[in-house]
């Protein structure tokens, strides 16, 4: 049976710890070990068990402060980067990460004034550049965003993330042609990053450039077959393109990687309409109310599915409940009419036709 390094290497540190002590040495490099394995829970544990034999190390609070982090416990990720900051005030990292953290937490004013006090103290890097242009753009200023992903580009030029978000960022504020020229950056500096592909895809889908949207999604399907996302995109440019077949295929692992997406199972039914699969479309419907509701469209596709299988009552029922929902849309009146019509309820019908006609009059 093949051995598993890490494990003897955790072995190696317990039978340490239990002959020294807790020597703190050991401890430490216990954390770290935890800590490049994603073991984030563990890693907390011991460098816990480091701060209570030396509560003024900052290294092992930054760093525990990071595994909250990871882990989503924000609010005490912010306590440790706070004791840190405390401990050391000098201590750009502390402030970094202590803005990182208040940015998640939804605290934008007190995150700036952290990393402005970082990039005080260290003369700033790229990454404190690059997290205080995340902080303002998820506040909604992309223009002040901008300026420090520049900084950030500045300082190094191979920082990916900087030219990925400052491409969002230009995105954002309709300057689609140099939001282009950013993403392509980010893919010249690691072109094996199937999200960089995504974003490059994805706005090519916006200005109408299927093709290229399609040839950057079929590249991030490659660097990473697994991923929901890369499925779905792909299979919904397919579909700009009338390739219905391969979309159906890539709709369907979408479903499959991501069983809770209901954007995914919606395009998915809706494509199997489209084939004249009404009963597996409406399978597909029916989940998408299951993870999301039930919404006026959703009902109108229901409806339209159950019509095509001669559910004329059931279909009247969901074309119905979508009128009530969205009594301005003339899709649903119209088709509400056609079923009427079918079921022989003459009067009903012809209301049905008329509200369609008055909406697509306005």
């Amino acid at each position: 049976m093949k051995r598993n390094p890490l494990r003897k290497e955790l072995l190696d540190f317990r039978r340490k710890l239990r002959t020294s002590g807790d020597d703190l040495e050991t401890l430490r490099a216990l954390s770290e070990t935890y800590l490049e394995s994603g073991r984030f829970a563990d890693a907390v544990v011991v460098l816990q068990q480091l701060l209570a034999r030396r509560p003024g190390d900052v290294d092992a609070m930054i760093a525990c402060g990071g595994c909250y982090r990871e882990l989503g416990l924000y609010e005490s990720a912010a306590t440790e980067f706070e004791h840190a900051a405390r401990s050391a005030p000098r201590c750009a990292a502390a402030r970094y990460n202590l803005g990182w953290v208040y940015d998640l937490m939804g605290r934008a004013d007190e995150a700036i004034e952290q990393h402005m006090r970082a990039i005080e103290l260290d003369g700033g890097d790229a990454e404190g550049y690059y997290r205080l242009g995340v902080t303002f753009a998820r506040r909604g200023e992309f223009e002040e965003a901008e300026t420090w992903y520049r900084r950030a580009i500045e300082a190094d030029y191979d920082c990916a993330k900087a030219h990925t978000n400052l491409g969002y960022a230009l995105d954002r504020m309709g300057r689609t042609d140099e939001a282009i020229l950013e993403f392509k950056r980010a893919i010249e500096i690691g072109p094996e990053h199937a999200e960089r592909h995504l974003n490059l895809g994805a706005i090519y889908g916006e200005k109408g450039m299927f093709d290229d949207a399609i040839a950057e999604f079929r590249r991030a399907v490659e660097i990473d077959p697994r991923s929901a996302e890369a499925h779905f995109n792909l299979g919904t440019a397919l579909l700009r393109r009338d390739a219905v077949d391969e979309a159906l295929d890539e709709l369907e692992m979408a479903v499959r990687y991501d069983a809770d997406n209901p954007m995914a199972h919606c395009e998915l039914g809706l494509v199997l309409s489209r084939k004249g699969m009404f009963r597996r479309a409406i399978a597909e419907f029916q989940r998408v109310v299951t993870l999301d509701g039930e919404t006026p469209e959703i009902c109108y596709q229901i409806g339209i599915a159950l019509a095509a299988l001669d559910r004329l009552d059931d279909a009247e029922r969901y074309l119905e409940s979508a009128v009530e929902s969205d009594p301005d849309d003339p899709r649903f009146h119209y088709q509400l009419g056609i079923v009427r019509d079918r079921l022989g309820h003459d009067i009903e019908a012809v209301d049905a036709y008329r509200r369609a006609g008055r909406l697509v009059k306005r």
